[in-house]
């Protein structure tokens, strides 16, 4: 197959759709891309959207209708000829030389025209006409969708684009339009898959195909399919004998198994399948696959004790610690420029899962290529999140396909170990009805998954309230909540308060807390006379992810730094850095209570490594990938192995050997007063493999501020934690030296 990218320099013109005419406006595009940033660019929208408040410029242009044009040469070859577009956002027609040749109104899958009658010798012209999303949802409307929002700004449920585009509370209002993935011409082979699929177990292999062809037959046909892992290879040369789909075993000599992060080796095997005609090669393609099996156990609900929501690989209990994955931009063009610093967090950090939010887009296979290759698990949420969307003939068509689409295009990638349904969406619903209502998630999607995918559990949503559940009595969450699954939001208090030291969940898939940018990159996005101070300041109301006025989120973060501190800095760097503890030691403290909790606490994916736009926010990196003080307290809480403090109780803090690998671990461990270098506990220990091992205790009195210092040394190879002893109020300036003396 041969492929000419479309990418580059095109032309772009715009103007209003209705109402009052507008000026046509004419400027260059870049593709990837979209109008906006090609504003941007022109001098049409401010140079720097995310500088203070400029972001809110982008909705002057929020009715707008765009087209994209360029002209390209057709190749000699004009048979089997297909434009593919990865991306483009939204509701858009493609005209080829004039000619209308199809249709699309989902941001978020890929779209292709065969074009073999269109192409000219020559020159072509190719034309994408955008319609603005904001208009095309007016045709439709829902009474109860229509009525989700966040704030004031309506919500399009009915139009097929990234839902946080319109608003968030971790994104700015951007509807975007545009081309913002790869456009190609693809001369295709005359024979060729449509379709590839590796079901595999923890041995075997087998290789699921559909084959098309241009010609009437498909007698003589051949598939060969040669792959290896490191000294693991196979090599199966097949007839197509069963017409154009079929499925043959792959076998495996020393086979190597797919293991998630601190389990073991994330063996991938590399392939490329072939198809022959009359013993030539036509068509190949490269493939990858794992060796491994993934099995979610959960029940309805739990008290705690009586429940359960973990996941099995390879019929071993996985201890998950790792992010959610969020927007990496607002202007999602631009996603591609970022994924290798971001993913480079992920792995430094120690993440072993990410889940792929409902309110984001799908990634590119480069994400899960990275994923598969670092053994970090995916738990990949459908695009659909906190809202009610509908159900009408149209609309479930388009999801169908989405589905469809997500499912085929992914189920290779071992990292996958889970589809979900939605985010948030089973909650939004219990407040006025049976989440069970909602067929997307009951019905259409996982029949699809179904007919699309083997061996891959389905949750139909996160937090999932069953039937069964909501019958009983559940409505939305709230302290004490029998989910074995949950989001752990709440109060946005202490974070030792009991709603978050009491929960009952067996597995947390969200939370988080506040932490400021630095001073330095603060200044990248808020104007110099507003970066200080942040009350009443509309900048940082905005980059709060505010677009109403509403302080609620700033003031947030003030009331976490004066419930740690018992007072607010008003020195900038000193009321930053108190935020970041104030955030650091939250977020140690979520993971490290469920790692002690094991065997009834089995994974916490909290909120969230990386911001998507410069704000105040959850993330532990900010949006120019400045560290904060979370980050390296997360790297050492999520370490494979790690010694960590639990909570006082009867006068003492027991100390547990958190071994999440399949090795049984023999070490020594140190554990000092940091302030007054007095050994606590000093003693050699043994910790079982793939559990929490008490190994000693500490006396601590409820009154004592302490830092504890813990080390320990396992085969020459040392690790580091601490542990902040005492209830707040705590005095910054000692806390501040401490961990300057530590280098923490």
């Amino acid at each position: 197959m041969e492929m000419v990218s479309l990418n580059g320099t095109w032309q772009l013109r715009g103007r209003r759709q209705e109402g009052e005419p507008s000026a046509e406006l004419t400027l260059t595009a870049k593709v990837p891309g979209c109008a906006q940033l090609d504003l941007s660019q022109a001098g049409y929208l401010p140079a720097d959207l995310f500088m203070g408040e400029n972001i809110l410029e982008t909705q002057k242009y929020e009715d707008f209708e765009w087209w994209y044009t360029r002209t390209f040469t057709a190749p000699e070859t004009k048979e089997n000829v297909y434009l593919v577009f990865e991306g483009v956002d939204c509701v858009a027609e493609y005209f080829l030389n004039g000619v209308l040749i199809g249709e699309s109104q989902n941001m978020m899958i890929s779209h292709e025209f065969a074009v073999d009658n269109l192409l000219r010798d020559g020159k072509n012209t190719l034309t994408i006409h955008i319609k603005s999303p904001v208009i095309a949802s007016h045709y439709e409307n829902y009474t109860v969708t229509s009525m989700m929002a966040w704030g004031n700004a309506p919500v399009e449920t009915g139009i097929r684009r990234a839902p946080h585009s319109y608003g968030w509370d971790i994104m700015p209002r951007a509807v975007t339009s545009g081309i913002w993935r790869d456009v190609r011409l693809e001369i295709r082979d005359k024979l060729r898959f449509s379709q590839l699929f590796f079901n595999t177990t923890q041995t075997s292999c087998t290789l699921l195909y559909e084959v098309e062809s241009k010609w009437s037959d498909f007698k003589n046909v051949e598939i060969e399919a040669v792959g290896h892992c490191g000294d693991s290879s196979f090599s199966v040369r097949r007839p197509l004998i069963s017409g154009k789909a079929g499925r043959f075993s792959i076998p495996i000599k020393n086979p190597k198994v797919w293991w998630p992060y601190g389990y073991g080796e994330a063996n991938i095997y590399d392939v490329v399948v072939r198809l022959y005609s009359c013993g030539e090669l036509i068509h190949e393609e490269p493939a990858a696959f794992g060796l491994r099996t993934v099995k979610l156990d959960r029940t309805d609900a739990t008290d705690e004790h009586n429940g359960q929501f973990r996941f099995l690989i390879n019929d071993v209990e996985i201890m998950c610690k790792g992010s959610n994955w969020v927007p990496l931009d607002a202007f999602h063009c631009r996603d591609a420029e970022r994924y290798d610093e971001a993913l480079a967090l992920v792995k430094d950090i120690g993440c072993n899962i990410l889940r792929c939010w409902g309110g984001n887009v799908y990634e590119d296979h480069k994400f899960y290529d990275f994923c598969d290759r670092n053994g970090i698990m995916v738990w990949q949420d459908f695009a659909m999140a906190c809202r009610i969307y509908p159900e009408t003939e149209k609309f479930l068509k388009q999801i169908k396909e989405e589905v469809t689409w997500v499912v085929r295009r992914r189920r290779n990638h071992p990292s996958i170990i889970l589809w979900a349904g939605d985010n948030e969406i089973d909650q939004v619903i219990s407040s006025f009805a049976n989440p069970s209502i909602n067929h997307i998630t009951r019905e259409i999607i996982p029949r699809i998954i179904e007919q699309n995918d083997v061996g891959r559990p389905y949750l139909p949503s996160s937090p999932y309230i069953s039937e069964k559940m909501y019958v009983a009595g559940f409505r939305a969450q709230k302290h004490g909540s029998p989910l074995v699954e949950d989001h752990l939001w709440g109060p946005r208090d202490y974070f030792k308060s009991d709603f978050y030291r009491c929960n009952k969940a067996h597995f947390v898939s969200e939370t988080g807390y506040h932490g400021c940018p630095s001073l330095e990159s603060i200044k990248k996005f808020i104007t110099a006379e507003k970066v200080w101070p942040y009350q009443n300041n509309s900048e940082w109301i905005l980059h709060s992810s505010n677009q109403t006025g509403n302080d609620g989120r700033v003031m947030l973060m003030e009331n976490q730094v004066r419930q740690l501190f018992g007072t607010v800095p008003t020195d900038p760097e000193d009321y930053i850095l108190a935020s970041q503890i104030s955030q650091a030691e939250a977020k140690k403290y979520f993971i490290e209570r469920m790692r002690v909790g094991r065997p009834q606490k089995n994974g916490i994916i909290w909120w969230n490594l990386l911001d998507g736009w410069p704000q105040m926010s959850d993330a532990v990196v900010d949006y120019y990938f400045t560290k904060k003080l979370a980050y390296g307290y997360i790297k050492r809480s999520q370490a494979p192995f790690c010694i960590i403090a639990d909570e006082i109780s009867n006068w003492k803090i027991k100390i547990f050997a958190c071994n999440d690998t399949l090795q049984l671990k023999n070490g020594h461990c140190i554990i000092t007063d940091a302030e007054t270098k007095q050994v606590l506990l000093d003693k050699d220990f043994t910790a079982n493999k793939n559990t929490s091992t008490c190994i000693g205790e500490i006396p601590v009195y409820y009154s004592d501020h302490k830092f504890l210092s813990i080390q320990w040394d396992i085969n020459g190879e040392t690790g580091y934690n601490h542990y902040l002893c005492g209830y707040p109020p705590l005095d910054l300036a000692w806390y501040k030296k401490l961990i300057g003396e530590l280098g923490l």
